[in-house]
């Protein structure tokens, strides 16, 4: 089946056009090069349109090349296009800026945060107004006076907007650059005092509609008195609201292999589509009930699609469901999946690049693939004449077939395996139709006490269960990274071995062993390569880091002595005025947030070798400090913009201790 779905133009057409943005990801950080890769597109298309009519194998060959060169052109071009619309050279310091706010408002620990579509911007001192057009992540201590800001309210904020800084040395997440990929282009936060609202809010957008209808259900969850953490998981499973959850909720599912059932993907959108195919077998047996079940089960997931936000993984779901009934109803093709799966993906990069940069977008496609191509193999191991077992078996092969899919991505960014995910979704699965069907009945025609009831125990007993199965000995396998290239070459070692099962060679086999013995051996590299640690400064703190293992130093003087390195944090007012008879060396020196006092002052108590400047620092004074390290001949290095400074420890075993 493999060798069938390689063949088919439009998939390979899609995964030249996936290729072609990840090139451009890679090798075009700006778009300085936009204009070649246009005249090069040009040149591809061409030469496609002259190779087309000819009838020799060689010039079709030809036509194949400059029409793919042309497909991972068009990628490259589109997603530097979009890459551009997000990005903005923002002013430095504060600025006035007007904006309408384009979701639900969140709250967090002391702020609210939610998309602000920035419409113009001003200095300060200056009354003309210039274009922006770019939507910025906007965090705003509320304001009594001002009240509540609501999804469509304009308002006029004062706020330093700017690129999330990037620790992704320290981290191993680009914060930054997932919003970018989100197509958000900066943050910014706005004090008490410091943002109106406007008056003029113009009509809501579409999605902006879907947002409040979403909150309305939400509200009817809450007015039905179910419990916290089933109103939470009732709103994730429905219409994909995971505010609520709490982390210890999301901990459970993770470890038991069914955070998937909590965010809304492609399983809902089957599950919801089964229901409704139930409900309305009966229109089979009319004149054209085909089409017109398909028709309604259509127009329903589209309804339920809005009424959940018009979440992206919502409308790739509901996309490829469509397209696939589209099909079934124009074709028996047996491979009619693979051909709407990739017109849904073809069609999504299209409109937007930067989808295929997101993690869910990623999943959802593997799953589905790998349902596809791996579950036919796993399900004719074994069939049971009898019914229910068979059920289950195949429920079974279904949940292997997409968590080995997934696994080589599972494994590169988040590390961890669930043991028993197995055992777990096959509770799951039930579970979720009955709460689906419960609250769908419960919206539609009121909510009847007795099955909000059966609504609650429900989702407790599934609660019940995942915590269950997040307290059996190895529920999780944890800190098992791979590289972005070990992850590829594991990918490309299970696709190999399906190539092989689908027909045996010895070409083939030799294709297995070298994939296979190359991902080994990159691990054992790895394995045997010695791990270095590394001293941080980042986030007013002082880490230390051994591969994805980080510490955080602590001392109540302030003062570290970490292997042959002498450390001082300086982040209050305790050295200020001091005098000492004899300097300590001190290797460096971070300065935070919170130290009052000088350099001179400083250099006075310790003979200081480097500087370092946290950006928690207030602009002003972080500059006078700077000027000061000039002036005395101090070595100081900025990490406002890096966001951490790493050093190498050079003694693995060496003692780290405070003092």
């Amino acid at each position: 089946m493999l060798a069938h779905i390689l063949s088919y133009p439009l998939f390979r057409l899609t995964v030249v056009l996936a290729v072609g943005i990840v090139l451009s990801d890679w090798f075009f950080p700006d778009s300085a090069c936009l204009m070649w890769l246009v005249g090069a597109w040009g040149i591809a298309f061409l030469g496609a349109v002259v190779c087309y009519p000819l009838s020799r194998y060689r010039w079709r060959m030809l036509f194949g090349c400059m029409a793919y060169l042309a497909a991972a052109l068009s990628g490259g071009i589109l997603y530097l296009i979009n890459r551009e619309a997000v990005r903005f050279d923002w002013a430095e310091g504060r600025n006035v800026y007007v904006g309408t706010i384009l979701d639900v408002p969140h709250p967090k620990t002391k702020t609210m945060q939610a998309v602000v579509e920035v419409e113009q911007g001003r200095s300060v001192s200056d009354s003309i107004w210039y274009p922006v057009r770019r939507k910025v992540m906007l965090y705003w201590m509320p304001d009594s006076l001002q009240g509540e800001l609501a999804c469509g309210d304009r308002l006029c904020f004062e706020a330093n907007i700017s690129r999330p800084v990037s620790d992704a040395d320290f981290s191993g997440f680009d914060y930054g650059l997932y919003l970018e990929r989100q197509g958000i282009g900066g943050t910014a936060v706005a004090f008490t005092g410091c943002w109106q609202r406007l008056d003029n809010a113009g009509a809501l957008s579409f999605r902006q509609k879907a947002l409040l209808y979403r909150e309305k259900i939400i509200e009817t969850y809450r007015l039905w008195g179910l419990k916290d953490d089933v109103q939470a998981v009732v709103s994730a499973l429905t219409v994909g609201d995971k505010s609520e959850l709490t982390r210890e909720l999301k901990d459970s599912y993770t470890a038991a292999g069914t955070s998937h059932i909590l965010a809304l993907s492609g399983m809902h959108v089957v599950i919801l589509a089964l229901i409704l195919s139930w409900l309305l077998y009966p229109l089979r047996y009319v004149p054209g009930g085909r089409w017109i079940t398909g028709f309604l089960i259509v127009v329903f997931l589209w309804s339920f699609a809005f009424l959940s936000g018009l979440s992206p993984s919502v409308i790739r779901a509901v996309v490829m469901y469509s397209l696939c009934v589209a099909a079934s109803v124009f074709t028996e093709s047996r491979f009619l999946g693979v051909s709407s799966v990739s017109l849904a993906a073809f069609l999504m990069l299209v409109y937007q690049p930067l989808y295929l940069f997101d993690v869910s977008f990623q999943l959802s496609f593997v799953a589905v693939l790998s349902l596809l191509l791996i579950y036919p193999f796993i399900e004719r191991l074994f069939h049971f004449r009898w019914k229910p077992l068979n059920w289950l078996w195949k429920s079974m092969a279904l949940t292997m077939a997409a968590q080995l899919g997934t696994l080589p991505f599972i494994l590169c960014y988040f590390g961890t395996f669930p043991t028993y995910f197995l055992l777990a979704n096959l509770v799951v699965t039930p579970l979720s139709i009955v709460i689906l069907g419960l609250a769908l009945v419960c919206l539609l025609f009121g909510a009847v006490p007795w099955l909000v009831k059966v609504l609650g125990l429900s989702v407790e007993l599934l609660n019940g269960i995942m915590e269950w199965v997040q307290g059996l000995s190895g529920s999780q396998i944890t800190s098992v990274y791979l590289s972005p290239v070990q992850a590829g070459v594991f990918a490309l070692s299970l696709i190999s071995f399906l190539l092989y099962l689908s027909r045996r060679s010895a070409r083939r086999l030799i294709g297995v062993l070298c994939c296979t013995n190359l991902f080994l051996g990159m691990l054992l590299f790895e394995c045997m390569a010695p791990a270095a640690d590394y001293l941080y400064f980042t986030r007013a703190g002082i880490y230390t880091k051994r591969e994805r293992n980080v510490s955080q130093l602590v001392s109540e003087t302030n003062l570290y002595r970490i292997q042959n390195l002498q450390v001082a944090l300086a982040n209050d007012g305790r050295w200020k005025n001091k005098l000492s008879s004899e300097r300590l060396a001190i290797d460096y020196v971070y300065v935070c947030k919170g130290f009052s006092g000088t350099m001179a002052g400083l250099s006075e108590l310790f003979q200081i070798n480097y500087v370092i400047f946290d950006g928690s620092l207030s602009d002003a004074y972080r500059e006078r400090l700077k000027q000061e390290c000039r002036s005395i001949g101090l070595a100081y290095t900025d990490i406002t913009e890096k966001g951490a400074y790493a050093t190498v420890l050079h003694s693995s075993d060496a003692a780290i201790v405070g003092r």
